[in-house]
């Protein structure tokens, strides 16, 4: 039996030694998504898209773009609130410039959003980690064997660097936020520097993010010598990959540059897009060896696939059909 014709673990890996090359990268991915998800959904939940500034929809970048008390008193205004019902009578006063109406629970959203993020830091940084190692480690293509490996050291370098300052600078803007919300109820002096972190930060990694295309752009890599046909799928979903990497960065560092906070929010949901295929890709890389047709064929081998169809089949119900053979002998 050929290593296409068994199971995905008897298939050579992709990447090195080990099939967690790929599987480790997909599942930081896939917990980059998952936590970045769910702390969005639940302050949209609680401040919603009414009243940002600068006609945002996303709290989320909106506090981080603040640069001024008006602006983080219209976030945490009880426009169109959830959970405001208590907010009667609170206020945020300036002493040059009155007092405005807040709502407390946006206040503590936001506060604790601030709280998460320091655990999706990690998490995302790690992501950034290992795409600059894969680049150092595994960038390469046989026509072009010295180039392809001098770009794959360089752009891991920078991955790894980029992604690592652009976390640190959203550690800054994280204590900046946390300040702003403190001082909320008597502000005076200018607001805290989150808007300047902020920019850094997403500037940072943006280039990150187009400095790990090279591993995608040059997908093969420096897999294990096998005969194992290559599989276009994956090829597809890396090249899509490489392309959306590369044009999210060159929009989001665009952007950071010009200070243009409705196109960085376009670059920052296409950044999403980026780790969903980078994800897809990574999860798919070991299992779509030998091409697609290869791979329905382990895929309907699995287990779980194998209890349902036993489940579902009627074959071992069915009733008997009489014998009514006249020549056979009873």
């Amino acid at each position: 039996m050929s290593a296409v014709d068994g199971d995905d673990e008897g298939l050579p890996p992709f990447w090195g030694r080990s099939p967690w090359w790929t599987r480790g990268g997909a599942l930081l991915g896939l917990a980059s998504l998952v936590a970045g998800a769910v702390m969005v959904a639940l302050l949209a939940r609680h401040v919603g898209q009414c009243g940002l500034p600068n006609q945002l929809t996303t709290p989320t970048l909106a506090i981080e773009l603040a640069g001024t008390w008006d602006d983080v008193a219209a976030i945490v205004g009880p426009c169109q609130a959830t959970h405001c019902g208590q907010s009667d009578g609170q206020t945020a006063c300036r002493v040059d410039a009155g007092c405005k109406p807040i709502c407390p629970d946006k206040v503590a959203a936001l506060a604790s959003e601030q709280y998460q993020d320091y655990l999706f830091i990690l998490i995302y940084w790690l992501f950034f980690v290992y795409l600059g190692v894969v680049n150092w480690q595994f960038c390469y293509w046989g026509r072009f064997p010295m180039f392809t490996q001098v770009l794959g050291k360089v752009s891991g370098a920078v991955t790894m660097a980029a992604g690592s300052w652009g976390a640190l600078k959203d550690w800054h803007e994280n204590d900046h936020i946390l300040e702003a919300l403190r001082e909320l109820h008597l502000t005076a002096g200018p607001v805290p520097l989150m808007r300047d972190f902020a920019y850094q930060k997403w500037k940072f990694l943006f280039l990150a993010i187009g400095a790990a295309a090279p591993a995608f752009a040059f997908w093969a890599g420096k897999s294990n010598q096998a005969d194992v046909r290559p599989s276009a799928f994956s090829h597809l979903l890396a090249w899509v990959t490489a392309v959306l990497a590369v044009g999210t960065a060159w929009t989001g560092f665009a952007a950071c540059l010009y200070g243009d906070d409705h196109r960085l929010e376009v670059a920052t949901e296409r950044l999403d897009l980026v780790i969903l295929a980078a994800m897809l890709t990574l999860a798919t890389a070991q299992l779509w060896r030998g091409g697609t047709l290869a791979a329905l064929d382990r895929l309907a081998k699995m287990p779980v696939l194998r209890f349902f169809a036993t489940l579902f089949s009627s074959e071992g119900d069915a009733p008997r059909k009489p014998d009514t053979d006249p020549n056979r002998i009873p």
